[in-house]
């Protein structure tokens, strides 16, 4: 059989292949002439035309994922750039992403490493979490729905059944509708659903990235509701036994029955996920709780912390020793962490250009934890250094008056380092 003719362009896009296929549409690969990009553009089949009721369906549909992921701007959620109707067929034009998703990942000979897995959805539930403060439950978690991208980066697409917070039309919030193996109990009951629907979804992505197995599986949809509802998932140990038990006791909350006892917020289970993934990349000296104390109230940055507020900062971060010329940020990469110097000594570097020294009470890498943006610098250990190492999503669960500190310190620190470009602007000028 002849494969299908690649349209040349799409109103101002060109297009270069197809990308996939399904039985609802086809996506395409495109160029921008106008600002010179990459785009996806998911087109609805021809056939579908042919059937008015089943068009007007999948337009419904497109409709909806251009109002619900066109609303969000999230390194972890796909965007949508635009979307046209041109006589029989819709248009969703997206953000490209070089990469595939996650279903490849679900085989037993293609599971991927502990700590990549953690990193994915630890990047999900931020995605989430973003999506549901805009008012927006994704309703269709799944590997086939979440993109990862050759920089190991993952993005949740397919937001074609989601709900919008104040939009009228379809998809209703109780609409029955979803993916078999990974709907909530209260999706099945029909009820209306909330961000921790969307959680349950996850921690079976997450079982399935884990063991290569899905954790509620039968012969029929029928009996495999059953299970979503009446079943506890089988232990992860029993198909992997190097999974650690703080990991499976998350995938387990994730998956409770009841939406009460599941996570509250996708930043929550970031949190969990974070503190999980830094146990298992990194090794601890063990350092009793009045010597990690003390260490801290020697450092400037923690200098005006009351005692409440370092037993906070105390139960979230990681310490970490890193040996002389290793990279502790390489520029380009994201991470919403930042760093505090212990003892010993970092160079800040960008393009191979020398810019700064840091030294002990030191912090670098808060402006890519505030703006979410990628790193601009790389930062290497001068000599054998001790850092502490703090997650963002970690500080966004501390008390106000905790997070009114770093943010104190944080503009201190951005007035500082202006100071000292201004300075060596300066003398470069003469």
């Amino acid at each position: 059989m002849a494969s299908p003719k690649i349209p040349q362009k799409i109103g101002r896009y060109l297009v270069t292949q197809e990308l996939g296929r399904g039985g609802m549409g086809v996506v395409y690969l495109a160029q921008d002439p106008f600002i010179d990009r990459l785009v996806a553009i998911k087109v609805t089949l021809a056939s579908c035309s042919k059937d008015p009721q089943r068009f007007e369906q999948f337009q419904q549909v497109f409709f909806n994922e251009a109002r619900a992921a066109g609303k969000l701007m999230h390194p972890n959620i796909v965007s949508v750039y635009d979307a046209m109707v041109e006589k029989d067929r819709c248009y969703l034009i997206m953000e490209y992403v070089d990469g595939s998703t996650l279903k490849e990942y679900c085989r037993g000979k293609t599971l991927l490493p502990l700590d990549k897995v953690v990193r994915i959805i630890f990047q999900c539930a931020k995605g989430l979490d973003y999506a549901h403060q805009n008012g927006v439950i994704h309703r269709d978690i799944k590997p086939s729905n979440i993109m990862l991208s050759t920089k190991g980066d993952a993005k949740i697409s397919d937001f074609g059944i989601a709900t919008v917070e104040g939009a009228s039309g379809l998809p209703r919030p109780d609409t029955f509708a979803g993916s078999v193996h990974y709907m909530s109990p209260e999706q099945l009951g029909n009820e209306p659903l909330t961000p921790q629907s969307d959680f349950f979804s996850l921690g079976v992505v997450m079982y399935e990235l884990l063991t290569g197995t899905k954790p509620f599986e039968a012969d029929t949809d029928y009996a495999t509701f059953y299970k979503i509802a009446n079943i506890e998932p089988e232990p992860l140990k029993k198909h992997r036994r190097d999974v650690p038990e703080s990991l499976e006791r998350i995938v387990l909350r994730a998956l409770e029955k009841a939406p009460a006892k599941r996570y509250r917020t996708g930043l929550q289970l970031a949190s969990e996920l974070s503190a999980s993934f830094d146990h298992l990349r990194y090794l601890e000296e063990e350092i009793n709780f009045e010597e990690k104390y003390n260490a801290l109230k020697k450092l400037d940055f923690f200098k005006d912390f009351t005692s409440g507020e370092l037993a906070e900062v105390l139960k979230a971060i990681q310490w970490l020793k890193h040996e002389a010329t290793s990279a502790i940020i390489t520029e380009g990469e994201i991470e919403d962490c930042f760093y505090i110097i212990v003892a010993g000594e970092v160079m800040v570097k960008k393009r191979e250009m020398h810019l700064n020294t840091l030294k002990q009470g030191d912090c670098f890498g808060e402006m890519g934890y505030r703006g979410n943006t990628t790193r601009t610098a790389t930062v290497e250990a001068v000599r054998d250094t001790i850092l502490i190492r703090i997650n963002g999503s970690v500080i966004d669960q501390m008390s106000i008056n905790t997070q009114l500190r770093f943010h104190k310190v944080f503009a201190k620190t951005l007035i500082q380092r202006l100071t000292h470009t201004s300075d060596l602007l300066s003398k470069g000028s003469y």
